[in-house]
C-alpha cells in the first residue's frame, strides 16, 4: 500500500508545532509588491508584511502558485513512493486549486493525486490538513485520507472582522458583503466563509460588540458538540485573537475544547483584509 503525503498552500498558516512530524508540504502563493515578488511566508513574514502595509503607498497583490511549482513537488513526492492529497484554499476565491489539478493532469497521475477544495482557508483549512495528515501518518490510504478531510470540511467554520473591507471588494473576494461598503466607516462588518464564498453576517458599531457577536455566533454554531477545536486569527494584533478565544472558552467551558491555538493571517490573505483584522475558526462535531 502506498503511503500518503498531504500538500497544501501557504494560506493555511498555523504554528509549525501543529505540523511537526506529519507528512505535510506547503506551497507558497506569490505576492507582488512594487518591483519585487515574494513567496508568501518564505520571503516575507506576516509581521513584516503587515508592518509595511500600514504605511505603504503602493499596495501589493497576489498571484496563484505556478502550475510548475505543483509539478515539481508532485513529481518529487511520487518518486518517493507517495500518493498525494492536495488540499487548498477555496476555488471560489483563488485559482490555486486549478493549478494543482492541472499539474496532476499534466503528470498523468490523477489516480494517485486527489485535489480537494477546502471551501475555506486559513485555520479552517488547517483543521482539514492536520486531520488528513494524522491519518496518513497512521497508514491510512489515499481514499481514507480524502474521506476524513471531506468530513472535516463540513464541520469547520470561520468568522472574521476585516481591517480593510475595501480591499476585499476591489479584489472581488467579498460576495454579499459588498452591501456594507456604503457605511464601512461607521460600522464594523462581521464576515464568514460559507460554501467557499466570503459573505456578510451582520454589522455592528464597535470592535467590542463585533467581537462579542463573533463569539455568540460561534457558540451557536457549535451548540451540542462535545468536543471543539478553536483557532484565533490575527493580522498584527495578537491580543485581539487571544481575547476572542478567552471570551469563547468562558462560554463553552474548558472540558469541551480539545485543541486551541492562535495564529497569524498569512500575507497572501492579508493583501485582501488588511491590518487590524481578527477572526475565529472552529472545528466541531467532527468525530
Amino acid at each position: 500500500m502506498a503511503k500518503v503525503a498531504i500538500v497544501t498552500d501557504s494560506t493555511v498558516q498555523v504554528p509549525s508545532e501543529h505540523f511537526a512530524g506529519l507528512p505535510i508540504s506547503i506551497l507558497p502563493l506569490h505576492i507582488t509588491w512594487g518591483e519585487k515578488s515574494y513567496r508568501d511566508g518564505v520571503d516575507i513574514s506576516s509581521e513584516e508584511f503587515f508592518n509595511r502595509l500600514k504605511t505603504a503607498k503602493d499596495l501589493p497583490h497576489t498571484s496563484q502558485i505556478p502550475t510548475h511549482d505543483f509539478v515539481v513537488l508532485y513529481e518529487e513526492l511520487l518518486a518517493r513512493g507517495y500518493e498525494i492529497l492536495s488540499i487548498h484554499i477555496s476555488g471560489k476565491v483563488s485559482n490555486v486549486l486549478e493549478a494543482g489539478r492541472s499539474a496532476a493532469s499534466e503528470l498523468g497521475a490523477t489516480d494517485r493525486i486527489a485535489v480537494l477544495d477546502s471551501r475555506t482557508g486559513s485555520a479552517a483549512m488547517a483543521f482539514q490538513v492536520i486531520a488528513a495528515a494524522r491519518a496518513a501518518a497512521a497508514g491510512a490510504p489515499l481514499a481514507e485520507c480524502l474521506r476524513i478531510a471531506e468530513k472535516i470540511r463540513d464541520k469547520v467554520h470561520i468568522y472574521f472582522i476585516p481591517g480593510a473591507l475595501d480591499s476585499l471588494y476591489r479584489g472581488g473576494r467579498i460576495g454579499g458583503a459588498a452591501a456594507f461598503l456604503g457605511s464601512v466607516l461607521k460600522v464594523l462588518p462581521i464576515l464568514e466563509t460559507k460554501e467557499g464564498i466570503i459573505g456578510a453576517v451582520e454589522r455592528v458599531r464597535t470592535m467590542r460588540r463585533a467581537m462579542q457577536r463573533v463569539v455568540e455566533l460561534c457558540e451557536q454554531r457549535v451548540n451540542g458538540c462535545p468536543k471543539i477545536s478553536l483557532a484565533g486569527l490575527y493580522a498584527d494584533i495578537p491580543e485581539l485573537a487571544e481575547q476572542l478565544l478567552t471570551m469563547l472558552r468562558e462560554k463553552l467551558g474548558p472540558e469541551r475544547i480539545s485543541q486551541v491555538f492562535t495564529t497569524t493571517i498569512s500575507p497572501a490573505l492579508g493583501v485582501h483584509i488588511g491590518p487590524g483584522s481578527v477572526g475565529l475558526a472552529a472545528m466541531y462535531c467532527a468525530d
